[in-house]
């Protein structure tokens, strides 16, 4: 059953990078800092091994990494959880 969830959840995340893939980056679309800063925050929370916090990457992909990441923590009560979650 949890393999199966999983390969749902997975097969999902494929289904909108492709979708994403053809936004503008995150970098054209608010900057170099700014991108940089959600894909540092991207990469403290996510615990994919293979995350989408690259400033090349549409800045939705990037949200959505962060959203999912942060919700992980606060369902596993992370003593740990970054300040910037409640934002998300």
């Amino acid at each position: 059953m949890r393999i199966a969830a999983c390969a749902m959840l997975a097969f999902a995340f494929l289904a909108a990078a492709g979708s994403l893939a053809s936004a503008a980056s995150c970098r054209d679309e608010i900057g170099t800092a700014k991108a940089a800063a959600l894909a540092d925050r991207c990469t403290q929370v996510s615990p994919a091994t293979h995350p989408p916090c690259n400033v090349a990457n549409a800045c939705a992909l990037i949200i959505g990494e962060i959203k999912r990441g942060c919700a992980m923590l606060a369902k596993d009560g992370a003593a740990d959880t970054p300040g910037f979650c409640r934002s998300y």
